[in-house]
């Protein structure tokens, strides 16, 4: 059994201070599933990177303008605090659980006498 992590870019916040839509927020959803039964065991949630703006204009050598932004360009940014989300624990935590309930599951069964 193993867990897998899919994430998906979900929204994008940008500064407000000027029109050059400066991204100083990402938002991501994290969804798990445990590959002994991934339509069973599975579980959604979000995480959020805040991004550092600090000196960033549009002149800024590899800046690349909103219109022009792909998931891969934004994943590539977060690549590092991605891998190590939090989310992704606490995501394999509640699969785990799931899967332990399911062994420990029982039902009324009519006396055999």
């Amino acid at each position: 059994m193993a867990i897998t992590h899919t994430e998906t870019i979900k929204g994008l916040e940008v500064l407000t201070a000027n029109n050059d839509n400066i991204v100083r927020r990402i938002v991501v959803t994290i969804d798990s599933s445990d590959d002994s039964n991934p339509s069973k065991y599975k579980f959604t949630s979000t995480d959020t990177f805040d991004i550092s703006t600090t000196g960033i204009t549009t002149s800024t050598s590899g800046f690349v303008a909103y219109e022009d932004l792909t998931e891969s360009i934004v994943k590539g940014w977060i690549s590092a605090d991605l891998s190590t989300s939090k989310q992704k624990g606490f995501n394999s935590s509640i699969i785990n659980q799931m899967i332990e309930k399911e062994g420990y599951a029982s039902t009324d069964k009519t006396i055999p006498w």
